[in-house]
């Protein structure tokens, strides 16, 4: 199980609460996949991880506007990151729905993804969110004509 307190938090809130919210989704997953015959439990499988591709869909894009506006310098190679994690996550979905793989899907969900996850927080997410917060701080320090 992952747990939020022992994964690094970042400078902007919104990151940290979708991280959150994914941990709280890879932890269902865990349990219905771990737990006694997962395969009854198809239906909350398929919901939880549709739920985990569509919140990646939108933090990605409310992440993307973020690096985007704020000239985040390495946008080009995080935003490359995000398009690569969407379509596995859009490869595994569809392959598990096709196949019901499940030796395929734990790998995946159990393995892959957090492996992923952690680090992309540490290297990518960490160094990005830190860069925003300070442009976001200087540039309303200088609308409110604050020196220094």
């Amino acid at each position: 199980m992952l747990d939020h307190h022992h994964v690094p938090q970042v400078d902007l809130n919104f990151m940290n609460r979708d991280c959150e919210e994914t941990l709280g989704l890879c932890n269902r997953l865990e349990a219905l996949l771990e737990g006694d015959a997962p395969m009854d439990h198809i239906d909350a499988i398929d919901g939880d991880f549709s739920a985990l591709l569509t919140l990646h869909h939108k933090h990605f894009a409310r992440e993307n506007r973020e690096m985007e506006k704020y000239g985040f310098p390495a946008y080009g190679l995080h935003l490359a990151e995000h398009c690569h994690l969407l379509e596995d996550m859009r490869v595994e979905l569809e392959h598990w729905r096709a196949r019901r793989d499940l030796v395929r899907l734990k790998d995946y969900l159990l393995m892959e993804f957090p492996h992923w996850l952690m680090n992309h927080l540490v290297q990518m997410d960490t160094v990005s969110a830190t860069y925003v917060n300070r442009v976001r701080h200087c540039d309303l320090d200088q609308g409110e004509g604050f020196k220094g």
